[in-house]
């Protein structure tokens, strides 16, 4: 370990890492998907066989390492700086949608007290162990349901000041439905966010691209089986990139905004839309 740099000797012999605490913490997290991803290797065998079938669910041990690895700090102040601060006020109607275990939702309904949370996802499991989570502690304005986030209850019509999805596009297997669904319940003057690993839709731009190089193993593992999935089976995947999601979105009829410096043809982690002027007329 020594000889590759893993670890490293100090003047007086002493043996030490050479990284930081945080960065240790963060590492060795990511580290035990692995043993996870393994557990999976013969299913995904099967399904990238001529003859096997269009991919498969979520695999919740995944699911369950995902929630934890994705921080409610980081989470809240990504959905802050990029979206809740679009509107005044902390009054607001928001939909979660593919909450996953509810994490983000909750930590912005527990800031926001006076809004209307509302999380959604297709996997019952995600959804039982949310609402196990506000019965315990709360908080009280917020409410799970597992639906499919392309077929929403139909009084939501233009319920929503807010939608956000988080890891959801580039892993579904029905964006169309998902995005007019969007549509439909966003109110006039109200705001989505789609948030998706910042890789590019084009090959030539990954060539030697640190964060390609970390995102596309997973997609590998989950996102393009579970993506391809159903009726359309298109497997996505992370590899649908940052320029193909925009553009499909801006084909709903959406106005992708700028929301700090980058401008929207900058390769993001975060879309953020709104109903197009045309769109509506």
């Amino acid at each position: 370990m020594v000889a590759a740099g893993v670890v490293t000797l100090t003047e007086d012999g002493k043996y030490k890492l050479p990284y930081g605490k945080t960065q240790l913490s963060v590492w060795g997290h990511i580290s035990t998907v692995i043993p996870i991803f393994s557990d999976l290797f013969p299913t995904l065998e099967n399904v990238t066989s001529k003859n096997g079938p269009n991919g498969y669910g979520c695999y919740e041990p995944f699911l369950q390492w995902l929630n934890d690895d994705h921080s409610a700090d980081t989470l809240h102040a990504m959905q802050r700086k990029q979206l809740l601060e679009k509107r005044h006020g902390d009054d607001f109607t928001l939909l979660d949608l593919g909450c996953g275990f509810g994490k983000q939702s909750r930590e912005i309904a527990s800031l926001y007290p006076k809004s209307a949370i509302f999380g959604v996802d297709t996997d019952q499991q995600s959804i039982d162990y949310a609402k196990t989570e506000i019965s315990k502690n709360g908080p009280n304005n917020i409410e799970y349901l597992c639906i499919n986030g392309g077929n929403l209850p139909e009084n939501w019509s233009e319920k929503f000041d807010f939608i956000i999805m988080f890891d959801v596009l580039h892993d579904s297997n029905d964006v169309d439905d998902i995005l007019k669904e969007t549509k439909r319940v966003l109110k006039q003057d109200g705001y989505a966010a789609a948030y998706d690993p910042p890789v590019s839709s084009y090959h030539k731009n990954l060539v030697e691209n640190s964060i390609a190089q970390f995102y596309l193993p997973f997609s590998l593992f989950h996102c393009l089986p579970v993506s391809s999935m159903g009726s359309s089976g298109e497997g996505l995947g992370i590899g649908w990139g940052y320029e193909r999601r925009k553009q499909k979105i801006e084909e709903h009829g959406f106005q992708v905004i700028q929301v700090g410096r980058k401008n929207v043809n900058t390769i993001q982690e975060g879309i953020v839309f709104q109903k197009s002027l045309q769109s509506n007329l």
